[in-house]
C-alpha cells in the first residue's frame, strides 16, 4: 500500500498506523520508555507519552489543541487522533488479556532475527508473518480474524521491544508497514467506525 494515500479525512496512511502502533506501545506494560520517547521525537506525525498530557486538560474535558502533520492542523485530525488513541487503548486492554497465548520462545526466536543487520525491511516482515502463523492457534475463537491478527502483532512488536528495548524502532517500522501492507483496510475501518 502507498503510504502517502490519504484515507480522505486527513492523515495519511502510514500515520494512522505510526499513531496506532505507538498509542499501543505506550499503553502496554513495557520496560522500553526511553527508547519510546525517542522514537516519538522520530515520528513524522507528533506523537505525546501520556504524561506530555497532564497539564493540557481543558475546561470541557477536551484536550488542548495540537499541530499534527509537519506542523499543519488537518481539518479533522485532532479528532481523527483522539479516536486513534482510543483504539490503541482498548486494543492495548484486549492485549493485556491475550499476550499470555505467545509464547516466550517465540518471542526470543522472532528477537533474534530483528538482531540480524543482514536482514531487509521485507525479510524482517516475513519473519513476522511466519510468527503471527505460529500464534494463529491461538486466536480466541469469538473475536474476528483481522482484530486478532492486529492485536497479535502489536503484541510480537511490544514483546520482542520488551525483550530486547534496542530492537524497538525496527520493530516499530516493520510492525507499521507489516500492518499498512496487510490489515490497512480493517484499521482504515475501525477508525471510521470509532472502534465498535
Amino acid at each position: 500500500m502507498d503510504s502517502q494515500v490519504s484515507n480522505g479525512s486527513g492523515l495519511e496512511a502510514k500515520h494512522i498506523t505510526d499513531l496506532l502502533v505507538f498509542g499501543f506501545l505506550q499503553r502496554s506494560k513495557y520496560n522500553f520508555h526511553q527508547e519510546l520517547e525517542a522514537l516519538g521525537q522520530e515520528l513524522p506525525v507528533e506523537v505525546h507519552l501520556d504524561a506530555d498530557f497532564d497539564d493540557e486538560l481543558q475546561t470541557d474535558g477536551s484536550r488542548a489543541s495540537r499541530s499534527f502533520y509537519h506542523g499543519r492542523i488537518e481539518p479533522d485530525s485532532e479528532s481523527q487522533e483522539d479516536i486513534i488513541q482510543n483504539i490503541a487503548r482498548q486494543l492495548a486492554q484486549v492485549g493485556d488479556e491475550m499476550n499470555h497465548r505467545i509464547q516466550p520462545t517465540l518471542v526470543r526466536h522472532l528477537a533474534e532475527q530483528f538482531m540480524n543487520a543482514g536482514l531487509s525491511e521485507e525479510d524482517r516482515r516475513n519473519c513476522l508473518a511466519k510468527a503471527l502463523d505460529e500464534v494463529k492457534t491461538a486466536f480466541p475463537r469469538d473475536m474476528e480474524t483481522e482484530k486478532a491478527m492486529l492485536i497479535m502483532t502489536l503484541l510480537l512488536a511490544k514483546n520482542v521491544a520488551s525483550h530486547a528495548p534496542s530492537l524497538l524502532r525496527d520493530v516499530f517500522h516493520t510492525t507499521v508497514n507489516f500492518i499498512n501492507q496487510n490489515l490497512f483496510t480493517y484499521v482504515r475501518n475501525l477508525v471510521r467506525n470509532g472502534m465498535d
